[in-house]
């Protein structure tokens, strides 16, 4: 029987309790993701029991304290106590060995308090129920053990809400490939655990754009667990990009009535499976339909929380962290007791769907994603379930493990969608009657693009200006099409001419320290220094061919923008892109890029009717269905 903490009413005893988180312990894994399940001040922690029997969810602990205060261990209270209707948790541990548990609680600033303090008994256990009231802006709950012998084994540790629904939603899980079957291939071995410990997922559809093999196709397809066999679908269809890979996976499960929820997935994610399942938990218990998404952390630095939520800034409808969160943030070095700022509730605008669970009465009450290809799917999807009350939960705890955005080349041909399909975003959704700040902040990233002797990205964004004046309509008749026409149009600049390298074989200078920009002083000498470079580009030719190879952290105008020849290597593939200065071609591009935001911002009010009238119409499961989905299913 549980006892109660102080506060806590009695009457809790006579409810029933469900498990929505566990403290697990992958010893097995790579050594550098333990501080994310356990603070780095446990002095030691090894796989097994006393007797050294290796387990990778049990786990040893000899001298010293184990601190659960952990991004993967602690228990995000105050986002249960906003979104759910949940009061009060319940943590139940099992031990082998005599031990002190503590439990703590934080707030919004990080400051610890001691909650309680037991004793638990050789072969025995604590627990107790805790309040949720308190966590009104944010704070979490952690637990401490401290061995009173040699070593105390953690057999098992829940955190458990009271279950008087009883409402155990059903998954499909949607994940859109393209030409990476090994690496799909990856993902779809870890949903054997995840159905394994009680994940739910009734259904798993791949939906396959490549022209290569089919996944099932794949030599090592009979590896997989028979439940992931049992439940997959394979869907084939023409390549319509991550956003009609994820439409098509949302149409099947609302078409055959598959689930309660779909989760949305890329296919080169990694899961940690325990973490999956609390993210179908906590949607079982918001108290509206509510779409839950996962944090990200870097596939080759584990422990770095690429972002911890996400907004829109609705004057010039750029993406970024929402105040108060600090980008890629390195957890090895920064426990839950150190880092005040994690301990703030952070709401969202969106989640981006690297991982990201959507109930499926949402999809029925807003529709598909836009079907845009790719880029900005994700964020107009979140910026419409807004509209609609629908809110978006970022969830701590929550993870999955993604390839890097940094040092990647977001210049290439997605640097069309990302300007088109931002427009389109901010033309549905912006509240003012013009996009100034839209056309402001478009115009100046082309300029640097200019300055930064880019001229097929430019050459990209000015075809996505003229392209926003189209019928809207004409996007559900974009395939792969589009995409060899952009490949086209960048193929006939030297800046596209990217070639791989042996790392080994480039020297590459480091990147230099950059001093603050943001004093009135030091934004108007870069205004100057921005329009001297401007007038060297337009006015002079090019004097010099000398080219030195820069990492991409210096593709930036203050780098290499009084260069006349520069090569870029871009660590992702290992690729250089020549850059060599062009008058005639910053002159033309310019001219051409200052006509079109011009006109895109005379015509704002008239397109801005023009595809809000569309919407509804876009994103209409019978349209897609009628118009996209005309594939049949491989399996």
């Amino acid at each position: 029987m549980a006892t109660i903490a102080d506060g806590v009413h009695q009457s809790v005893r006579k409810t029933l309790w469900r498990t929505v988180q566990q403290t697990r312990f992958p010893l097995d894994r790579p050594i550098e993701t333990l501080p994310l399940y356990v603070s780095s001040h446990a002095e030691s922690l090894t796989a097994g029991d006393a007797n050294g029997t290796g387990n990778d969810e049990r786990a040893v602990v000899s001298g010293g304290v184990a601190s659960m205060a952990a991004y993967f261990s602690a228990f995000p209270a105050s986002y249960w106590h906003t979104w759910t209707s949940r009061r009060h948790v319940r943590l139940k541990i099992t031990v082998n060995g005599a031990c002190t548990v503590t439990v703590l609680r934080s707030d919004e600033h990080g400051d610890a308090t001691r909650v309680l303090s037991k004793d638990a008994a050789q072969d025995g256990s604590f627990d107790e129920v805790l309040p949720l009231d308190a966590f009104q802006r944010g704070g979490w709950y952690w637990f401490e053990v401290a061995p009173q012998g040699p070593a105390v084994r953690i057999v098992n540790a829940e955190w458990q809400v009271q279950d008087d629904r009883g409402k155990q939603g059903t998954v499909t899980v949607v994940i859109t490939t393209h030409d990476r079957p090994e690496t799909c291939m990856g993902l779809l071995k870890s949903f054997g655990e995840v159905i394994g410990l009680g994940g739910r997922v009734e259904h798993i559809v791949v939906v396959d754009h490549g022209r290569r093999y089919p996944v099932e196709d794949n030599p090592h397809f009979g590896d997989l667990d028979p439940e992931v066999i049992r439940r997959l679908r394979v869907v084939k269809q023409r390549n319509l990009g991550g956003a009609g890979g994820f439409g098509r996976g949302m149409y099947e499960a609302i078409r055959e009535e598959l689930s309660d929820y779909v989760v949305v997935m890329d296919d080169d994610v990694a899961v940690d499976p325990e973490s999956f399942i609390r993210g179908l938990a906590f949607a079982d218990f918001c108290r509206d339909p509510t779409i839950v998404g996962a944090h990200m952390f870097e596939m080759n630095e584990p422990c770095v929380l690429s972002t911890f939520g996400e907004g829109i800034d609705r004057r010039d409808y750029m993406w970024d962290s929402v105040p108060g969160v600090v980008d890629s943030f390195d957890l090895s070095l920064h426990d839950l007791r150190k880092t005040p700022w994690l301990h703030r509730r952070f709401d969202v605008d969106y989640n981006a769907w690297w991982t990201c669970l959507i109930p499926v009465d949402v999809i029925k009450s807003i529709g598909l994603p836009l079907p845009v290809f790719i880029k900005w799917d994700d964020i107009e999807y979140g910026l419409r379930a807004g509209a609609h009350g629908i809110p978006t939960v970022s969830l701590p705890g929550f993870g999955v493990w993604h390839e890097s955005w940094r040092e990647k080349d977001a210049h290439n041909w997605q640097a069309y969608y990302l300007l088109r399909n931002r427009c389109i975003a901010a033309l549905i959704h912006s509240p003012h009657r013009r996009g100034t700040g839209v056309v402001l902040t478009n115009l100046a990233f082309d300029i640097e693009s200019l300055l930064c002797m880019r001229y097929s990205t430019a050459a990209l964004r000015c075809q996505a200006l003229i392209d926003l004046h189209r019928e809207p309509a004409d996007l559900l008749r974009e395939s792969d099409g589009k995409l060899a026409s952009l490949n086209s149009l960048r193929q006939g600049f030297l800046d596209a001419s990217e070639r791989a390298e042996d790392p080994d074989d480039i020297s590459v200078e480091a990147t230099p320290h950059r001093s603050d920009h943001t004093s009135p002083k030091s934004k108007i000498a870069t205004l100057l220094r921005i329009c001297a470079l401007i007038c060297r580009h337009a006015f002079t030719d090019r004097r010099h061919t000398v080219a030195p190879v820069l990492p991409a952290a210096m593709d930036e105008w203050r780098d290499i923008g009084h260069r006349d020849a520069v090569d870029i290597y871009f660590p992702n593939g290992n690729l250089v892109s020549r850059r060599r200065r062009s008058r005639s071609l910053f002159v033309s591009s310019l001219k051409g890029l200052l006509k079109e935001h011009a006109r895109l911002w005379w015509n704002w009010p008239k397109l801005a009717r023009m595809y809000r009238a569309s919407a509804s119409h876009l994103v209409s499961p019978d349209t897609q269905g009628a118009f996209l989905f005309d594939a049949k299913e491989s399996r």
